[in-house]
């Protein structure tokens, strides 16, 4: 009986461990807010203050958010927000290298860029131009919420 009630409570025991590292997982992300628009920003990556723009105002009237984040091994991942408060047109954001896609329901245009090795993709959102550059493609569909 001892030994039955002992196996049940080690059983119990691990459940409830897969289920902490499961929970720890799935919080393994920074939740972020960048002038209304949410992001995720994945574990590991640690943003740069020294960087940011919180809505500063540039020479062409446009309002900037910006937030840029490293890894351990210096892996950049910037989240760019801004506007000049009239409406956006998507078509007027491609440039020729740039080629549409769809990430998270986002439709946006993509670009690889050699020179830098950055990826990058803008996006409109509520008449805000989106921009998110990183060196690995893969992290669009983490970061876009």
């Amino acid at each position: 009986m001892f030994f039955m009630v002992s196996r049940k409570i080690l059983i119990a025991l691990g459940v409830f461990a897969v289920l902490a590292i499961g929970i720890a997982s799935v919080a393994a992300v920074q939740n972020i807010e960048v002038d209304g628009i949410k992001f995720a920003i994945p574990d590991g990556y640690t943003e740069d203050m020294s960087m940011a723009k919180n809505g500063e105002v540039d020479e062409n009237g446009f309002k900037t958010f910006d937030h840029t984040y490293f890894d351990s091994n210096y892996n950049m991942l910037s989240v760019t927000v801004f506007y000049d408060g009239g409406s956006v047109d998507f078509n007027s954001l491609k440039e020729p290298s740039e080629v549409e896609k769809t990430i998270k329901g986002h439709k946006g245009w993509f670009e690889f860029d050699k020179e830098s090795e950055l990826y990058f993709f803008t996006y409109v959102d509520n008449d805000k131009i989106v921009m998110i550059t990183a060196e690995d493609e893969g992290l669009f569909e983490k970061v876009i919420v």
